[in-house]
């Protein structure tokens, strides 16, 4: 049962980077399309900025997850390259628990910072006049993913302690 849930976890995740992915393909299309009608036919479009930026939170957070699970976000390994493989793998673990519970707490006051501005009827103070809570939705949902990639990679790595990704860096020199 828990290495199924495992696996929906790192499926959803891959799933929910595909999306980001299909996102920052359309930011590509659309900032080219904002190009060519600006200076070929000198009539610039109003939206093209924020539907950009929009498109943006939604593929980094979107992303975030995924990175995480593939240990490819940042970290600072050139004191824990040291430690004995034990050690480093404990550590890893340690810190992957910090991320999850940063993550966690994070997407709890998100959702209730996104829930106040629905309540209130928040909108961006743009031309779209966009729903606070779609650009905050993809926060706490990305932020949710993070904590459960994170739950499945430190389960996971009892069994396979290569999930953590901490073998000591080579010298490239």
């Amino acid at each position: 049962m828990a290495s199924h849930v495992l696996r929906c976890i790192h499926r959803l995740t891959r799933f929910a980077a595909w999306v980001a992915a299909a996102l920052f393909a359309a930011i590509g299309l659309i900032v080219f399309y904002e190009v060519a009608m600006r200076h070929a036919f000198l009539a610039p479009t109003s939206w093209v900025e924020e539907t950009a930026r929009v498109l943006q939170i939604y593929g980094v957070f979107l992303a975030a997850a995924w990175l995480v699970g593939r240990r490819e976000h940042i970290r600072i390994t050139v004191l824990t390259a040291q430690l004995p493989p034990t050690a480093r793998v404990w550590l890893s673990r340690a810190a992957l628990l910090a991320v999850g519970a940063v993550a966690g707490v994070s997407a709890w006051y998100g959702l209730e910072l996104m829930l106040f501005s629905i309540d209130i009827g928040q909108t961006t103070d743009t031309a779209l006049e966009l729903p606070m809570w779609l650009l905050q939705g993809p926060v706490v949902a990305g932020l949710v993913l993070i904590a459960l990639q994170v739950l499945a990679t430190v389960v996971g790595s009892f069994r396979a302690p290569e999930l953590l990704g901490d073998d000591p860096p080579q010298s490239g020199v």
